[in-house]
């Protein structure tokens, strides 16, 4: 089996959610973060259906997700979901 991607949910950075600028800027500078430590944002947005404000999926090596800054990240509070390859 092989990881492949990860579905990371959190609670966006309350001075995020008022300005959707603000947000689109904060994500940029977020994926300059981990292309440095070779991972991707593939795509990231908002959920349905959970109490959860925002969710980003990365793909890239295991090694690499452990590596993740996520106290710099432009949101708390995670819970990740792991998508396998068979």
């Amino acid at each position: 089996m092989e990881m492949k991607y990860y579905i990371v949910y959190g609670n966006w950075n309350p001075e995020l959610l008022v300005d959707p600028n603000a947000l689109n800027k904060a994500m940029e500078e977020w994926s300059k973060v981990l292309e440095k430590i070779d991972m991707k944002v593939k795509f990231w947005g908002s959920p349905l259906g959970i109490t959860k404000t925002s969710v980003c999926v990365y793909k890239g090596h295991p090694d690499n997700f452990t590596k993740i800054p996520f106290g710099q990240a432009p949101y708390t509070d995670t819970n990740t979901h792991v998508v396998m390859k068979i």
